[in-house]
């Protein structure tokens, strides 16, 4: 062999290197390009909320992960509605790929404080939590949220404990100003004010129809005129004990409570009725008055109660038996 051949030879084991480097530089620059516009739609958003009425306050902005994530830190979140509530994080991160800007993931680090009129200040502590907002082919945009291992406290001793939570929300294939949610949570508990409160376990599929419609400055109004309503389609909850499933469609009345009429289907239905006076939904009397008629009706059905949930004139029943007060869509 040649001195002349020996050295071309080496030239082509260099070209796969030089490849290479290219490309690793070209994704870098493809990395840089989609922190630059993570960032820019930051200052949008912050910009959009601050014109429409919100304190939006915030540190620094940093971006890292390359070359396997497009990720942004903003330090000491803040932010403030116009009409009261508050969140604020020390630091929340929003992740991508990079080559892929379609679907943003959004993690809250360390403590979260949530403020919300009436409710007061709760501090959040949560081993899990994530949100992300994509955009879908079919559907447009679906939203989806994972909590797990979660603990709020408030000042005044009030404690929530959630096991697991998952929400998913989108718009729906055959109809985009129909959104669809998909809710499932296990094990949350709470002591408030003296009262404690178990839920075990919590699945739902619901619809709400004409939700383009909604507006709360007319009270849904026009959402109500324009033949808005809740779907349920699988709903299931063990609350206090009580194990209740149900189905059915749900609108507003001219007075904007409530109305329409939900199948179910209820086994032990003395915890509902004490979950329904703690909360106020009944007072002591209507609870214990519910839990006498609805047992009787239970144990003359072999331990279940088979019957419709009628929303009317502000209130529930299950066989003329009141089971709640329902509170006016405002």
């Amino acid at each position: 062999m040649t001195e002349q051949s020996a050295r071309l030879k080496r030239q082509w084991l260099y070209i796969p290197f030089a490849v290479a480097a290219v490309i690793v530089f070209a994704y870098y620059l493809l990395w840089r390009a989609g922190a630059g516009q993570m960032r820019s739609a930051v200052a949008d958003w912050v910009g959009d909320q601050r014109s429409a009425g919100f304190a939006v306050e915030h540190g620094a902005i940093k971006a890292d992960g390359f070359p396997f994530f497009l990720r942004i830190h903003i330090d000491d979140a803040d932010i403030v509605s116009p009409d009261g509530w508050r969140w604020r994080t020390d630091s929340l991160s929003l992740d991508a790929l990079p080559y892929d800007l379609n679907k943003l993931i959004f993690s809250p680090k360390g403590e979260q404080v949530i403020r919300v009129e009436g409710s007061g200040e709760w501090r959040i502590n949560a081993g899990d939590l994530r949100a992300s907002i994509a955009n879908d082919a079919k559907r447009g945009w679906v939203f989806a949220m994972n909590i797990g291992d979660t603990t709020a406290t408030r000042d005044d001793g009030a404690r929530l404990t959630l096991s697991s939570l998952i929400f998913d929300l989108a718009p729906d294939v055959s109809d985009p100003t129909t959104f669809t949610l998909i809710l499932a949570a296990e094990q949350a508990d709470a002591a408030i004010d003296g009262e404690t409160y178990s839920l075990s376990q919590l699945q739902t599929v619901a619809s709400v129809s004409k939700a383009h419609l909604f507006s709360s400055n007319d009270n849904g109004a026009q959402w109500r005129s324009g033949g808005g309503a809740l779907t349920i389609t699988g709903f299931f909850v063990d609350l206090e004990g009580t194990q209740l499933s149900a189905s059915g469609e749900i609108g507003l009345d001219p007075d904007n409570h409530p109305a329409g009429v939900v199948t179910a289907e209820i086994e032990n239905p003395a915890g509902l009725t004490r979950m329904l006076g703690k909360t106020g939904a009944l007072t002591h009397n209507e609870a214990e008055a519910a839990a006498a008629g609805l047992t009787l009706m239970a144990f003359a059905g072999g331990g279940k109660i088979a019957a419709p949930i009628e929303l009317t004139g502000g209130e529930a029943q299950i066989a003329g038996i009141k089971i709640a007060d329902l509170p006016k869509v405002e």
